[in-house]
């Protein structure tokens, strides 16, 4: 797959699939290929984190909602009905959470203190990271790319054994780092001698070009050079290209089409992401990248958790509509009318896929044909309730008499009950509807922990506050009724 980017519609397109939070049913890959394909999607980068089923000494990495192998050879032969290639993103230093958060393997962690990142100077780190990575080969017997992951490896060479090795062997940190990576690819080459690598770029970027070379890193993998922000914000210039240029003949390049944005996100941002876009695509048109041999293709990359112990930003479901315009402004090599019309047509809407976000409360779109299109409009339901709810708490006659102290020794007026109640009674009952039909929707999709997971977090929160300011406002009306009879 030697792909030069004479134009972005050469590129191939990898969808990011994020499963260390709210990974699909398998039936919904069934609904989501076929989609994803016609939106011109080419590949799939699968992050599996504990979602994929560990066995041996490493069977307590694998929640207990793992897919099972038989599910996975499923993804695979879906995706393969598809004409999808598969690449499996593994995680190889930083990100490593879901491995060092165990009893099991935390004495492997860099600080004591931090799940986050290993320490590369262990007797077992490469060993471990081996056994991790020939397990997910065994179910993927003919995938062609693997990706080691190796972004934001946060406090590398930090503890007593990395500054003895680094003193040692004369080494900075950059060089600790890639050493650790040379020496896991080379041991994984051995075994899998035709499987091409691919890590994420960041930790090389401020590193010297005679580091980089010296590690003959170059020799083994091709960097993926992710950057999610707009044209006014994109901080990778020409000598960061050129430095690239001179070491890699062959890159990857990633963007963002979800999940880039707030950590506690609820609905995608496409005018946000299709700016990320247009900044690829500017830069791509530009003589910088005339010097590498290949330019592989790109990754729309889909978070759905900014690390393994946050909570679930934006769902997949809910963000397609800015993948859908995504995908085809990296095909057409623009972003217009046409493609906004293309884009919103093939998700099944009846009107044009929003782009903005705010202000809100807003109009809600009719429910799009796409699967998982009702989870859509009703996160859109849901940040109207809640934008609804928090002006309602801000009303004068809440924040000035009703508070909880009011409440609390019976001094409320009847007057500043009024201002309030109705508007909150019926937020209530749209909010109570609202946690019944997406408790119904989520299930569809998602296993009963990431229902359980997302409505505790996105839901309960302020159903439980108008239930509480609704019940208190109706005995505190009871009890000024009781006193004025008196």
């Amino acid at each position: 797959m030697d792909i030069v980017a004479k134009s972005s519609s050469d590129l191939a397109s990898l969808v990011h699939l994020d499963l260390k939070g709210a990974p699909p049913k398998v039936d919904y890959y069934e609904r989501l290929f076929p989609l994803l394909r016609v939106l011109g999607a080419t590949g799939l980068l699968i992050e599996y984190e504990d979602m994929f089923p560990y066995h041996g000494d490493l069977e307590v990495l694998a929640k207990p909602e793992a897919y099972s192998k038989d599910e996975i050879k499923r993804i695979l032969t879906l995706a393969k009905e598809q004409d999808l290639m598969v690449i499996p993103l593994i995680q190889t230093s930083g990100h490593l959470e879901f491995v060092l958060k165990h009893q099991k393997f935390c004495e492997m962690r860099e600080v004591e203190r931090f799940p986050n990142a290993m320490c590369l100077s262990h007797t077992n780190a490469s060993n471990l990271i081996l056994q991790i990575l020939n397990q997910v080969l065994e179910l993927h017997p003919d995938v062609q790319w693997l990706h080691l992951g190796a972004d934001e490896v946060w406090h590398l060479a930090e503890c007593l054994r990395c500054e003895e090795k680094m003193k040692e062997m004369a080494w900075t940190k950059g060089y600790l780092f890639l050493n650790h990576m040379v020496t896991v690819v080379q041991n994984l080459q051995k075994h899998h001698p035709n499987i091409r690598l691919i890590m994420w770029d960041d930790m090389m970027r401020h590193l010297e070009e005679k580091v980089i070379r010296e590690s003959e890193i170059a020799k083994f993998v091709e960097p993926m050079v992710w950057h999610y922000l707009p044209p006014d914000e994109f901080r990778l210039g020409k000598s960061f290209w050129e430095k690239y240029a001179s070491i890699f003949p062959n890159i990857w390049i990633a963007s963002a089409f979800k999940g880039a944005t707030d950590m506690t996100q609820l609905l995608t941002p496409p005018s946000y992401h299709l700016l990320n876009h247009q900044a690829w695509l500017q830069l791509l048109a530009t003589e910088l990248f005339t010097a590498f041999k290949c330019i592989r293709g790109i990754a729309l990359t889909g978070w759905q958790r900014f690390d393994h112990f946050t909570v679930l930003c934006e769902l997949l479901p809910v963000a397609l509509p800015s993948l859908a315009l995504c995908l085809q402004t990296v095909i057409h090599g623009q972003f217009n009318s046409e493609v906004h019309e293309k884009a919103s047509k093939l998700l099944g809407f009846k009107e044009l896929i929003p782009l903005e976000l705010y202000p809100r409360p807003k109009p809600v779109v009719s429910t799009p044909e796409f699967p998982g299109g009702e989870i859509y409009v009703d996160v859109q339901h849901l940040t109207n309730i809640i934008t609804e709810y928090q002006i309602l708490m801000h009303h004068p006659s809440v924040e000035g008499a009703f508070t909880d102290y009011h409440v609390a020794n019976n001094r409320t007026n009847p007057l500043h009950i009024d201002q309030f109640l109705p508007k909150a009674r019926v937020l209530l009952v749209n909010m109570e509807a609202l946690n019944i039909r997406l408790n119904d929707h989520l299930h569809h999709i998602y296993d009963a922990k990431t229902v359980e997971e997302w409505l505790a977090v996105n839901v309960l929160p302020c159903l439980q506050k108008l239930r509480h300011l609704v019940r208190d406002a109706e005995q505190q009306n009871v009890l000024n009724a009781c006193i004025s009879t008196r």
